[in-house]
């Protein structure tokens, strides 16, 4: 997971959901509210698309799989049934998720944000934008699996079960696997093209933070950053 810096609420987002906001407000059953957001929200895939386009480089704010517009939803981090009236349109508290169905074939929901759902302890779930050093919470191991590092155990353990980002079958150690692949023929390509020294060239691409499964990549070559 890689820390998300939002940015100041766009201008647009304020003035699409400021009746909006009202109207949920003025609900008394959690039903009415949902529905302000299910149904009555028309402008989300352009949220969608700032948040991407604008914080997240297009990589799911989770398990960080490279989404486009129509494999991703607006991800409320603290689930919305917390308090419907401060966090459904509160932006501080969207980002953009994977599906969770991009490495399996019978489109399952295995992963990230739909995963979570409504199940959360906010004392243990490390909040992508909140933790500014979140990558230093996990580890990679040689068969690709994410796993917890030394500096908070819990927290890492949770937040990886929740989001189920090591589940059996959901293809995530696989996908790691392939950004790897696709990253050694990137330089290799590179060195080929440019003939600059391999180190200098791994450092400049892993500068780069829209490259799926970054913090992975990242951990692998650790010992040249």
């Amino acid at each position: 997971m890689r820390y998300i810096q939002k940015k100041i609420t766009p201008q647009f987002f304020i003035e699409d959901t400021k009746e909006l906001q009202n109207k949920i407000i003025g609900f008394l059953n959690k039903k009415d509210k949902k529905l302000v957001w299910d149904n009555d929200y028309k402008d989300r895939r352009k949220l969608k698309e700032y948040i991407l386009e604008n914080e997240q480089n297009y990589l799911c704010c989770y398990c960080e799989a490279k989404v486009t517009l129509d494999n991703s939803h607006v991800e409320h981090i603290r689930p919305k049934d917390m308090n419907e009236d401060s966090l459904t349109f509160d932006y501080n508290n969207l980002s953009v998720s994977c599906n969770g169905t991009c490495f399996n074939d019978k489109n399952q929901r295995l992963t990230c944000g739909h995963k979570k759902s409504n199940k959360f302890d906010e004392n243990k779930f490390l909040n992508p934008t909140q933790v500014v050093d979140i990558r230093e919470y996990f580890i990679y191991t040689d068969n690709y699996y994410i796993g917890a590092s030394n500096k908070d155990t819990t927290k890492a353990t949770y937040t990886m079960k929740l989001l189920q980002l090591n589940s059996f079958n959901n293809y995530l150690p696989e996908a790691r696997k392939i950004a790897l692949d696709d990253f050694n023929s990137s330089i290799k390509e590179h060195r080929n093209k440019t003939g600059k020294d391999t180190k200098y060239i791994i450092k400049e691409l892993l500068k780069r933070e829209n490259l799926a499964f970054i913090s992975f990549l990242r951990f692998r070559y650790k010992a040249i950053l």
